[in-house]
């Protein structure tokens, strides 16, 4: 086995051969800054149902950039990008139905300053997936109890440390129930 050219992303998959359907596929995928700065040069990835997968490469190799494509947070313009069986399209339905679908957590956890955490955790499946806001209630302090910071349900994000707002971060993200997680530098402030 080659190593890859310095700068490119590696990946690494965990297999779960129960589950082999493909729920994120990746072909050719290019991108260029308005700058001219071509960040992603015909990426490919095939990631299936059950599997774990970690994009590692140095600072500036376009992992970020390259995951923030799957849910048109960044915007490509060559190759092809099929989420669960859904073409990302253009079309702001497709991108609304399969961001539905995508949680993010951010390397800058992208808190609301003014929520406090539950309301932080409840305000999407409440508004987007119009859940019931005491089951979403319950949800969110179950699920901060899993990440260990149930305690700072009723504080404000710069009432809590970087770890903790990692936490507030992931369990935010879990409260949609998604089909795909993404993270974005996961363990940055744990």
């Amino acid at each position: 086995m080659t190593s890859p050219p310095s700068g490119t992303p590696v990946t690494m998959a965990s297999r779960n051969p129960a589950a082999m359907d493909p729920i994120l596929e990746a072909r050719g995928v290019q991108k260029w800054y308005p700058n001219g700065y071509h960040a992603l040069r015909g990426v490919d990835l095939t990631v299936h149902r059950g599997e774990v997968v970690v994009i590692m490469g140095p600072s500036g190799s376009g992992k970020s950039t390259f995951i923030r494509t799957f849910n048109a947070l960044e915007d490509f313009q060559k190759g092809s990008i099929v989420v669960d069986d859904r073409p990302l399209t253009n079309d702001v339905r497709n991108i609304d139905a399969i961001r539905r679908e995508v949680g993010m957590v951010f390397q800058q956890f992208n808190l609301f300053p003014h929520l406090t955490v539950l309301e932080n955790l409840t305000l999407a499946p409440t508004l987007v997936r119009q859940r019931p806001k005491r089951e979403v209630e319950q949800q969110a302090l179950d699920l901060l109890e899993r990440v260990g910071i149930h305690e700072q349900a009723r504080k404000y994000p710069g009432q809590l440390s970087g770890g903790q707002k990692q936490r507030v971060a992931i369990a935010r993200s879990l409260c949609m129930e998604p089909r795909i997680m993404l993270f974005d530098e996961p363990t940055s402030a744990l």
